[in-house]
């Protein structure tokens, strides 16, 4: 026996000495029995992801700006199988640098217990991607992948089934609803087709005087679109089912009306956006056409034959065809920056005309006469462009299941 002295004294020492760390490998869990009886349940082990035995597969892919990126995430244990550690998920963290140019950047699980990690690069360049699980970092991470321009390329062409005896002449202005119907106008004869997802015409709107050179269309909703006429100044509202004109904005001159509208849209506040093309200008109104405000058409930055706008969040986007550039604006009116200038080179236009941000979050520009459609991240960097030849693009938009789809004066074009 020792005295109580020397006991207090081993206690002293003990304390003061720092006990091996060691990783948690595998823990105990109680599954009870799903059904009544003496059989109350049995005892099992879990093992634990181990950061040092994960591995990552599909980084060798080649990655492109503004397109989803994906790869695979083994969490393995020390023994090589897939840990069914639960929650896992939680325990998993991806950080990926720069981080101020990628979006969307998620952890999903699989049905294998695999793990797929996701992220949507804004512009091409070098990112370094590190993931850890449990706090550990895996082995030789981060790890460095190359992101490259994007190739928009064109898959085919949107086989319009016309009527019997109708054939396009000059298309414009395009849009789709949320039920996958494609509105085109058609400036030589002066009338609005509607077409299903997959071409077959539906209606044709317009009898002879009803529209005159009609260029930008925009839904209202499922079953109205508003269209303006650049011959007559004016914005119709229509119904799609019937074919009839519900309302009437505008007149050809003065405030509150409009000489050549080139292009019309909606902003998340649902109010109305309209371009001007012989005005340079922006007329922002309201639902029922009380103009709210004009922009565009003073100051250092004021546009020239501006010729579509696209809203976006707290933006907007105006392609400047006369400055052959593309100018941003705060909802206010004020104007924020401009990139592009005239040429043929990766991010110069020439005569840029119909806008797009899609669900990446990328600005797709119809260059017009350089016959291309280019990509742009929303401050203005170039990230990619179409590689076919599109003559004289114009409307853009894009379908819910992915497809880009381009006017040109006969086609309409179908990119991804």
């Amino acid at each position: 026996m020792q005295n109580k002295h020397n006991l207090k004294q081993r206690f002293e020492e003990l304390r003061g000495i720092q006990a091996a760390q060691h990783h948690q490998t595998s823990f105990i869990k109680f599954y009870p029995t799903p059904v009544m009886g003496f059989d109350l349940g049995d005892i099992g082990t879990e093992d634990i992801a181990d950061a040092s035995w994960s591995t990552l597969e599909g980084l060798d892919q080649t990655f492109k700006a503004g397109l989803e990126a994906k790869f695979i995430l083994f969490p393995n244990t020390p023994d090589g199988e897939i840990s069914n550690q639960p929650n896992l998920i939680l325990q998993i963290e991806v950080l990926i640098q720069p981080d101020k140019d990628v979006i969307q950047v998620s952890v999903c699980n699989t049905e294998s217990g695999r793990f797929e990690v996701k992220f949507i690069p804004k512009v091409p360049g070098t990112y370094s991607i590190e993931v850890k699980i449990n706090g550990d970092t895996l082995a030789n991470s981060p790890f460095t992948v190359a992101v490259k321009e994007r190739e928009l390329i064109v898959v085919g062409e949107l086989d319009l089934n016309l009527l019997k005896g109708e054939g396009v002449n000059d298309l414009f202005g395009i849009a789709v609803n949320t039920i996958g119907n494609i509105a085109v106008t058609d400036c030589g004869t002066n009338s609005v087709y509607i077409f299903d997802k997959n071409g077959k015409c539906l209606r044709k709107i317009g009898v002879k005087g009803q529209f005159r050179n009609p260029f930008g269309v925009t839904y209202l909703n499922d079953d109205e679109i508003l269209i303006t006429g650049t011959g007559n100044g004016r914005i119709k509202q229509i119904n799609i089912q019937t074919g009839t004109v519900v309302n009437t904005l505008g007149r050809a001159v003065g405030k509150g009306e409009f000489h050549f509208p080139s292009d019309v849209c909606l902003d998340e506040e649902r109010r109305i956006v309209v371009t001007e093309f012989w005005k340079s200008r922006i007329q922002v109104m309201s639902p029922e056409g009380e103009t709210i405000s004009i922009f565009g058409n003073i100051g250092p930055e004021k546009l020239n034959n501006s010729k579509s706008c696209f809203s976006y969040k707290d933006k907007f986007f105006i392609s400047d065809s006369g400055n052959h550039c593309i100018k941003a604006f705060d909802k206010s009116g004020t104007f924020l920056y401009r990139f592009g200038k005239r040429g043929n080179q990766d991010g110069q236009f020439d005569s840029p005309y119909g806008l797009l941000i899609n669900r990446s979050h990328c600005l797709l520009v119809c260059d017009q006469l350089n016959h291309r459609v280019q990509q742009f991240s929303l401050d203005g960097r170039f990230t990619g462009k179409s590689i076919t030849h599109l003559p004289s693009p114009r409307g853009i938009t894009a379908t819910s299941d992915g497809r880009i789809l381009v006017t040109t004066p006969k086609k309409i074009f179908i990119l991804k």
